[in-house]
């Protein structure tokens, strides 16, 4: 581990800052115009996001070879380079999944579509508050339908509900900083995680020597050949939606035909969707260890066969409830295990709030004492703004406590198990209906917990991976951690406010309806038909969730200690904690190939073959990051957008 106390660390610069700034202004308004209009690759959809290095990279290629052929000493430094990362990273999601995607459609739809059938108005509107939602007629219809012409925007019903959720957001967003102030030392020092979505970036931000115009990085021809593979094959199919007499290499391969006969017809979606082969995933994983990439593969198909042997058994059980209540359990064995092993850490770092130890936290994004009092009251805080909304304190309590447990596992699974995308298949207002039945909880309650979804429930462009991941980064190019944390946080708040104005501006004048249907109808209408129906029929606790439940958690508490006690043991339970989840469909043949390309490589090359060709890997991710960035600017231009990663 590097000593940054005994070297240079360097601050923040303002060309930097400014640089940033403009990057995570252009990100923002440009985001809800490319993924729900244009329908192109979302610019960030997972925790290595398409914009971000596309940036970057045409920053280092460009703008610094043109800088440095001025003057020698002009281009941006290594620190500078990791400061503008590391904002627009933070910022990537806010303006889609991290935020905007399900918070702006949510704060209409429970008026635009409620019927006299459908009996919402009834059910639940008089626990909505009139500060926390978009209830005026206009501004409600208009979102949908478009502005009639000469319209303006109703900027004035939005303003309550926009301040309200930005204070939530930012006080959540400080949390989540806070956790991570107070887990980095454990998982970048004393754990020593691989942070596998950092070691591209770490390679291209590296100064070249001398008078070169590029670093080592970039003069490595083995990289190229990995870079090509994916230009070629995202070049060819892009042309092919415009020119198509052009060929158009397939990386979708249907497995439906096999799958028709009993029992394995029970398999139902899944054989629908096809084998996905995503280059930059495949490399990733050629990047972690066999154990993890198995494990992820390996129990997806495990499940699998689970689900035809209950059907074909004849059990009266719902497979899907079984595997998501399986799941749940094990995240809760799994946020046991992560506390357990940092618990010295975490006992010394919370002691600094009673002044018993002097901990080493010159270092720190923060004093552990500030980022403890920051979790405590940021805790607190948003437990009081869900109380005012009509929540109850102990619900409050119960759904951020759990949130922040499950995000740290989802976190753990980033920047240890390399996950680009992860998803998990329930919501924490779903432990509320198996540990309690959902009679224990009260109708305004149950009307708030559906809001969950805005930060709760997509996890692929989630806050806390890319603030872990900018922690790691900022060490080996000696960056000062709270000169990073300043510039994070400027670009959160600002991402925020462009990302409201984007938005809004883009709904309005083209009509929700008219953009993506899942983000605007289909997601923006499930949560309150699942609210309408467990008010209409409350239940108790039921012993099939529960078992299952229990179940899921003896077993990942089994492969725990089977890990600890045996070295042959090489399952890992990240895989089981991911087997139900919509990332799993899609990733998991490629993380198959991935094994199987380590696999090979390791067994008849060894240690010292598999380092020679992780260049290639990383040219790979570059080069696929770059045309997509390519085709991205290309759909705005042309209307006409070509997705490469899972939508």
């Amino acid at each position: 581990m590097l000593d940054t106390s005994t070297l240079k660390l360097y601050s923040l610069t303002s060309r930097s800052m400014l640089i940033g700034l403009l990057g995570v202004t252009i990100q923002c308004l440009v985001t809800p115009y490319n993924d729900f209009l244009v329908g192109g690759t979302y610019l960030a959809g997972n925790h290595l996001p398409i914009a971000v290095v596309f940036s970057l990279t045409v920053l280092i290629l460009v703008v610094n070879v043109l800088l440095k052929r001025i003057k020698l000493g002009m281009q941006l430094s290594a620190a500078e380079l990791t400061i503008i990362w590391g904002m627009m990273l933070v910022a990537s999601g806010i303006p889609s999944s991290g935020l905007m995607r399900y918070l702006i459609p949510l704060l209409v739809s429970p008026f635009y579509f409620a019927t006299a059938e459908n009996e919402w108005a009834d059910l639940f509107h008089q626990h909505l508050p009139s500060w926390m939602v978009v209830s005026n007629s206009k501004a409600v219809s208009y979102f949908y339908e478009k502005l009639p012409d000469g319209e303006a925007i109703p900027w004035e019903a939005w303003l309550k509900p926009m301040l309200a959720w930005s204070v939530f957001a930012l006080v959540f967003f400080f949390m989540i900083i806070c956790w991570c102030v107070l887990l980095r030392k454990q998982w970048v020092e004393h754990e020593r995680f691989s942070f596998p979505l950092v070691q591209l970036p770490m390679d291209m931000f590296q100064p070249p020597e001398g008078r070169d115009l590029i670093n080592h990085f970039f003069k490595n021809h083995v990289m190229w050949i990995g870079f090509i593979i994916p230009v070629a094959l995202h070049g060819l199919r892009g042309l092919h939606l415009y020119f198509p007499s052009i060929p158009n290499p397939p990386v979708f391969f249907p497995i439906s035909r096999y799958f028709t006969e009993k029992p394995f017809s029970a398999l139902a979606w899944w054989p629908s969707v096809q084998f996905f082969i995503y280059p930059s995933v495949i490399a990733v994983v050629y990047l972690l260890t066999l154990e993890i990439s198995f494990s992820f593969w390996f129990f997806f198909l495990l499940t699998k066969m689970e689900t035809v042997l209950i059907y074909a058994a004849g059990f009266k059980i719902n497979a899907g409830m079984f595997q998501q209540n399986q799941q749940m359990g094990g995240f809760l064995v799994f946020i046991g295990f992560i506390i357990w092993l940092g618990r010295d850490h975490f006992k010394n770092t919370f002691s600094t709030l009673f002044e018993r130890k002097t901990a080493n936290d010159q270092n720190e994004p923060l004093p552990y004492a500030w980022a403890v009092i920051g979790l405590i009251c940021g805790l607190l805080l948003l437990a009081l703004m869900c109380m005012l909304a009509g929540m109850s304190f102990w619900v409050a309590i119960f759904i951020l406590v759990l949130f922040l447990g499950l995000s740290t596992v989802m976190t753990w699974m980033v920047v240890n198990g390399g996950l680009l995308f992860v998803l998990y298949s329930f919501l924490p207002g779903d432990y509320l209906i198996t540990l309690f039945g959902s009679t224990r909880v009260n109708a305004p309650s149950w009307t708030i917990v559906v809001y969950e979804r805005v930060l709760m429930f997509d996890m692929r462009e989630f806050m806390m991976p890319s603030v872990m991941n900018n922690f790691k980064i900022a060490d080996p190019i000696r960056v000062k951690q709270r000169s990073l944390l300043i510039v994070m946080g400027l670009a959160m708040v600002l991402a925020i406010g462009v990302s409201y104005y984007s938005s809004l501006n883009l709904i309005y004048k083209r009509g929700a309806l008219n953009l993506q249907h899942w983000t605007y109808v289909n997601s923006a209408t499930s949560p309150f038909t699942r609210l309408a129906s467990i008010l209409q029929h409350p239940t108790g606790i039921e012993i099939d969730r529960l078992t299952s439940l229990v179940i899921g958690g003896f077993a990942i508490f089994g492969m725990l200690l089977m890990r600890h006690h045996y070295l042959w043991w090489k399952i890992h339970p990240i895989g089981f904690l991911m087997t139900t989840s919509y990332a799993t469909y899609c990733y998991w043949f490629s993380f198959f190939l991935g094994w199987l390309c380590k696999y090979i490589m390791l067994k008849f090359g060894g240690f010292a073959y598999y380092r020679k060709l992780r260049p290639v890997f990383l040219g790979v991710i570059l080069g696929e990051c770059l045309i997509g960035g390519i085709w991205i600017v290309v759909g705005l231009v042309t209307g006409v957008g070509y997705r490469l990663l899972p939508g």
